[in-house]
């Protein structure tokens, strides 16, 4: 398998580079030490690089999933047409609750590998199907074997076999197996919308305590007024992210933004599943929050943000476009454009994570996180934007290379073989489990 402890040179040439500036030009970048060393043109080798031959294909950020519960990787396409609750009934009971320590190792691996595939290069894993120790530590170890960076948000059990009267003390446990070169910790909170106020405190306290991120599920359709109760409470802080946030009230977007929290929106699984009418990208854009993309859960819905790009875009025109049409007039202008969308999918998710000042961008001394989309296919080969052309119409399929840290996961469209094989193998072997308990 892949080495991930260290990273030999790399130099990726003459691919159609985005810039932080929005622009995308034709550049060479070098990677040294994990890190982009250099972005210009005709950069000279130094003789000891591996070469990634980018002609023909547009230069991307890696995409920051922004909440995706990756021990799902197993259950992929297992549910659907269920709203919430029976999914958690059918999913997380049925057949996440008799998860093995292996089982937890063998999905998130496997979640991580589809991630990478699809161009993910850092995710944020709110992982709430850790009954034990042991468990988290297989979390961590398949998270960082599979190369991907990561904020690990550990979320104990919340299946009904959970005992969140041991929740501080695992919490405190998980907090030393975090490996903070690559993989970060956080605390993922049940919140207002899951628990009492007397635990949502003790909570909250417990992560400050540990001066760990928060992030919690809120806004959802039915379970209103989760910040209100934060801010009656006095626990709003910058350290909060809110997952969905599809329904939160003005007020509730006003708090947040003069508390500095940050939102993760999952468009397909919100859509389909009906936790609201639309993501709350938008509404997040116009609070100057920061905000991010998640695929949320694999086991619903989709595994790239390429989809959740344009899905966000198009309903969020939806939402704006409500007004005029109600008219019976032709929207005079449109919101936002698909650059805002990969704005969001990269550099907004970095912030999210609070990864900011290492990843998101391809910029000098960031970590060398970055994926090529191979631009020769049909679908692909456009008028003269690659970058629209990839925004409207690439998919997993199309990543050609997936680089994360300087270490090359994925080449000539092709994830590492060694690692592929061990994580298929695995997860097959959890599968065969599963349906065995589940019969």
């Amino acid at each position: 398998m892949t080495n991930h402890s260290a990273s030999a040179p790399v130099l990726v040439r003459g691919g159609h580079v985005l810039f932080p500036d929005r622009t995308c030009r034709l550049a060479d970048i070098a990677i040294r030490d994990g890190r982009i060393a250099e972005i210009g043109k005709n950069l000279l080798a130094q003789g000891d690089e591996q070469v990634v031959n980018a002609d023909g294909h547009l230069v991307l950020p890696g995409f920051v999933d922004a909440h995706r519960h990756m021990w799902l990787g197993s259950l992929s396409a297992s549910s659907s047409d269920v709203p919430l609750f029976a999914y958690m009934q059918q999913v997380s009971e049925g057949f996440g609750d008799p998860f093995t320590t292996e089982d937890v190792y063998a999905g998130v691996l496997w979640g991580a590998v589809q991630a990478i595939d699809a161009g993910v290069t850092t995710v944020a894993d709110w992982a709430h199907n850790l009954g034990s120790i042991a468990d988290a530590d297989a979390n961590v170890r398949a998270l960082a074997d599979s190369g991907i960076r990561a904020r690990l948000f550990f979320g104990g059990k919340a299946s009904s076999s959970g005992d969140f009267t041991r929740y501080p003390d695992q919490a405190r446990e998980f907090h030393a197996l975090a490996r903070p070169d690559r993989i970060a910790a956080g605390l993922a909170l049940r919140g207002p919308s899951m628990a009492s106020p007397e635990d949502t405190e003790h909570e909250f306290a417990l992560a400050r305590e540990l001066s760990l991120p928060i992030s919690i599920h809120a806004g959802l359709a039915g379970l209103p007024g989760a910040v209100d109760q934060l801010r009656t409470q006095g626990l709003l802080g910058d350290d909060v992210n809110y997952v969905h946030a599809n329904e939160f009230s003005p007020q509730e977007w006003k708090l947040i933004a003069e508390s500095g929290g940050t939102v993760s929106a999952t468009p397909t699984g919100e859509l389909t599943m009906g936790l609201g009418v639309h993501p709350a990208t938008g509404l997040a854009l116009e609070h100057g929050i920061p905000v991010g993309l998640g695929a949320d859960t694999v086991a619903y819905g989709p595994s790239d943000l390429f989809g959740e790009m344009r899905l966000a875009l198009a309903a969020e025109r939806a939402r704006t476009n409500a007004g005029p049409i109600a008219r019976g007039e032709i929207p005079a202008e449109l919101s936002h454009t698909h650059l805002d969308l990969l704005d969001i999918a990269t550099k907004g998710g970095a912030r999210v994570l609070g990864f900011h000042d290492v990843t998101g961008e391809l910029a000098v001394g960031r970590y060398a996180d970055l994926i090529t989309v191979d631009l020769a296919a049909p679908h692909l080969d456009g008028f003269g934007d690659p970058v629209l052309a990839a925004f409207l119409n690439a998919g997993p399929g199309d990543v050609s290379t997936v680089i994360v840290g300087g270490r090359i996961l994925k080449r000539d469209s092709a994830i590492d073989g060694e690692l592929l094989q061990m994580a298929r193998t695995l997860v097959r072997e959890s599968r065969a489990r599963i349906r065995a308990r589940a019969q």
